[in-house]
């Protein structure tokens, strides 16, 4: 049986004398359709933004005004290289010109990395090898990497918030104010229910959520690493258990989004916070901490229940069941930070 692909779906043309199936625009609609809603938005939006820079940069260039598929490998070598030696001064112009980029200087090699992969899940949905997959590309992707990090390129990690940091941001939200109370739920949600990430702590509804005595537990829904939704069920224990009810009695929520904006007359919202609103947050309480807020985002709640596990001895596997990372790789790196001064060798100078 002999197969080609048309648009995102596999065809299939039998050698007897059944007639082969080709799927109607109505149905390819609604595969579109649901390939979308299988998709999270925030990477769906970054994907968009990906192909629009890659495309917007191939015009610059003078090789083409419209999407052609499949790239050469050749136009994705000079993309990386391009990018990571820094653009002609006139394609630089012409980019910033266009919106599609910000400011002047080469990308990151992270930067790179991410819209070369992207390309390559491109190809593959319209049903093409990737060009990202040649060798000469992949030796390139290789040798940059290593080009990069000789250079002193280092991944641009905030820092993460240990539960020394949690306390200093929790004493500014100790007071009794509607702001107080809702920022200081958040902070402990988000950090002692296993590090949850922005997206996770903004989709939290009440309906998820279950009093067990004293305390809660959270059905976690679709989260980054969980797209079928099955999710983990997660404590809120404790001191943040406190926090929550505090916030649920002021707020009166009862159903819906648990965490949303007050405005300046304590008024509550029934929409919930975005994603840079929790980053927002976390960096608002850091600075009337007396911290550097710079240093901080959203991601600093994640990384710090991590690393806090790795500096009070506990097992990474058990971290790992409450904030929902698939691999060791990533939470491993913070857990390590965290336990080093505990290693038995770490005292061998004396």
């Amino acid at each position: 049986m002999a197969t080609q692909r048309a648009t995102d779906i596999e065809v299939v043309k039998p050698s007897g004398g059944a007639v082969g199936f080709v799927l109607d625009q109505k149905t390819k609609a609604k595969l579109r359709r649901v390939i979308d809603d299988g998709t999270p938005p925030n990477t769906q939006r970054a994907y968009s933004s990906d192909m629009r820079y890659f495309w917007t940069w191939c015009s610059a260039i003078g090789w083409t005004d419209e999407p052609v598929v499949p790239v050469p490998p050749e136009i994705v070598a000079k993309f990386v290289v391009d990018h990571l030696e820094g653009l002609e001064e006139d394609i630089e112009l012409e980019m910033q010109d266009r919106g599609a980029k910000a400011k002047s200087g080469p990308h990151s090699i992270a930067t790179i990395d991410r819209r070369v992969s992207t390309l390559s899940t491109f190809h593959k949905t319209k049903g093409h090898p990737s060009p990202c997959n040649d060798p000469t590309v992949s030796k390139l992707m290789s040798k940059a990497r290593k080009a990069a990090a000789r250079r002193g390129a280092k991944p641009n990690k905030k820092k993460a918030v240990i539960k020394d940091i949690l306390e200093k941001m929790l004493e500014t939200c100790s007071g009794n104010t509607v702001l107080d109370r809702r920022d200081r739920a958040l902070l402990f949600f988000g950090w002692a229910s296993g590090g949850r990430r922005r997206s996770e702590i903004v989709s939290a509804v009440f309906e998820s959520l279950e009093e067990r005595g004293e305390n809660f537990v959270y059905q976690l829904g679709v989260t980054k690493t969980d797209q079928e939704g099955e999710g983990n069920v997660v404590p809120i224990s404790g001191r943040a258990a406190e926090a929550l009810k505090a916030w649920l009695d002021v707020s009166k929520i009862d159903r819906g989004p648990i965490f949303r904006s007050v405005d300046r007359h304590s008024n509550i919202s029934k929409a919930a916070l975005s994603d840079k609103a929790v980053a927002l947050i976390v960096k608002e309480r850091a600075k009337k901490a007396g911290l550097n807020a710079a240093v901080f985002a959203g991601h600093s709640l994640r990384s710090g229940f991590i690393t806090e596990s790795g500096i009070q001895g506990k097992s990474l596997l058990e971290a790992m069941k409450l904030s929902g990372h698939k691999t060791m790789q990533v939470a491993a790196g913070y857990h390590q930070a965290g336990s080093a001064l505990l290693n038995e060798t770490a005292d061998l100078a004396g």
